[in-house]
């Protein structure tokens, strides 16, 4: 089992571990972990041990360990690490030429000693909420290898979950680090968008809806890749500093006094009883510890997913087009990541400029009057727990993004964690978490917040049995 990301660094600055024997106890996880879990689509020892011997030969040097020195880490297959085949999980692009540059997140972690061993499994283009394509295959939860990891930045939920790495990249532009962070047992922390600059050469299928950051086991964790890889890019026109720590903002969490507007279906989703039991039981436990809470029925005046989906479809199917045409479709996608996708071919540009934004807006303006009388938002993570392999869940695409697009649609920061668990129909014991959503630019007080709220719940600790392996 990987070393957390405190442990990894204190060790490597201290000289009981080399950052070569950091890596490569990765990649022999990988070896043999992930074989049951398929949450790495593509590995290079070689590379990556270079890069680690390199490190050790500057740190032996007398050069500072920065704040990750010696950390190996995935990177989702949305995104470039250089050296590396980004593949978006189509296989349109299964002989592409490696990137030659990292993305800036990327660029900024391994520039602060984290060394990349390899790139982690994504539904195509992270168009639904399973990890699953036909290219790299199924990603496996590692609390129950028969369902879903969640996606779409499943691979790397799996991989920090299971102990393989301590720490990779994804992004979520309808929920994606937050559903695989709960499915998975991990807490999930998405930014308000431009925290995370992007500023890849395209501008992404769903354009400003989604945001990039860092994927760990604990709000701890996160909150040191969060200050590594936070602030302003010329490359991202949306990007921008967001002054200070999410590590002293974890440290000093509190849940005295905190104001919780509790929204069990924001007005629409429709909860499965024992996921909603979860979630109340783990409120009364934040409420023990001085939070205040407000029930709260409806918090939009119109279901979010219309606006959001106008954008997300018509951006699928452009992307989806570019890598060939509409004949190719049946030999690149799977039919859940197809949907998206066949929808947008119906979409217009207009659709997207007027009706889509003007839901954004009017979503934006229903949150600023919640937040008038409220801290945080807080609802259930998702409706139920994951689906098995390449089987319809009874919830249909609601199972997972019902709760968490909403907040891509608002560009507000959003985090999950675990509220406790249940059994599903085999015995397998499913994580189940709990959202917490803050204003705009309100990332450090949210922080603070679910740091506590963590703490409090007590789950961060447990790990599937996949982990002791």
């Amino acid at each position: 089992m990987s070393r957390d990301i405190a442990a990894t660094v204190e060790a490597v600055r201290s000289g009981s571990m080399s950052v070569v024997e950091s890596v490569q106890g990765a990649l022999d996880r990988i070896a043999t972990v992930d074989v049951g879990l398929n949450a790495f689509c593509a590995v290079d020892p070689e590379r990556s041990l270079a890069a680690a011997a390199a490190l050790d030969g500057r740190l032996a040097a007398g050069e500072p360990a920065g704040p990750l020195a010696g950390v190996p880490i995935g990177v989702k297959d949305l995104e470039a690490a250089a050296g590396y085949l980004t593949s978006h999980g189509d296989p349109a692009h299964a002989d592409d030429p490696p990137a030659t540059e990292d993305s800036i997140e990327v660029a900024r972690l391994v520039a602060a000693g984290a060394i990349v061993v390899g790139k982690t499994n994504t539904p195509a283009y992270g168009f639904h909420a399973e990890t699953d394509n036909l290219l790299h295959g199924p990603t496996r939860n590692p609390w129950a290898l028969h369902r879903t990891a969640g996606g779409s930045s499943g691979g790397s939920a799996a991989a920090v979950a299971a102990g393989i790495v301590p720490l990779c990249t994804g992004s979520d532009g309808g929920g994606s680090i937050r559903i695989p962070s709960e499915v998975c047992g991990l807490s999930g922390f998405k930014t308000t968008h431009g925290v995370v600059p992007v500023g890849d050469d395209g501008y992404g299928a769903w354009g400003a809806f989604s945001a990039r950051g860092p994927m760990a086991r604990t709000f701890g964790e996160i909150a040191i890749a969060l200050d590594v890889v936070k602030g302003v890019s010329n490359r991202d026109l949306l990007s921008f500093d967001l002054p200070g720590s999410f590590v002293e903002a974890a440290a000093a969490g509190s849940l005295a006094g905190v104001r919780i507007a509790w929204s069990p279906t924001l007005g629409y989703a429709r909860p499965d009883p024992d996921v909603l039991a979860v979630c109340e039981a783990a409120l009364r436990t934040l409420e023990a510890q001085g939070a205040v809470i407000e029930v709260v029925e409806r918090v939009f005046d119109q279901r979010p997913v219309v606006a959001w989906g106008l954008r997300a479809a018509r951006g699928s199917w452009r992307t989806a087009i570019a890598g060939g045409g509409r004949e190719t479709f049946g030999a690149r996608f799977l039919p859940a990541a197809l949907y998206s996708a066949d929808l947008g071919e119906k979409v217009t540009d207009i659709d997207v400029l007027l009706d889509s934004e003007e839901g954004a807006h009017r979503a934006g303006l229903d949150l600023a009057r919640l937040f008038e009388r409220a801290d945080v938002l807080v609802t259930p993570g998702m409706a139920t727990i994951p689906p098995r392999h390449r089987e319809p869940s009874p919830y249909g695409p609601s199972w997972a993004a019902d709760y968490t697009l909403p907040f891509n649609l608002t560009r507000s920061p959003a985090a999950v964690t675990t509220a406790g668990f249940v059994c599903d129909d085999e015995g397998a014991e499913l994580p189940i978490g709990i959202q917490f959503v803050a204003p705009r630019c309100a990332d450090l007080a949210l922080m603070a917040i679910v740091a506590a709220a963590e703490s409090t719940l007590g789950f961060a600790g447990r790990r599937p049995p996949i982990a002791g392996a």
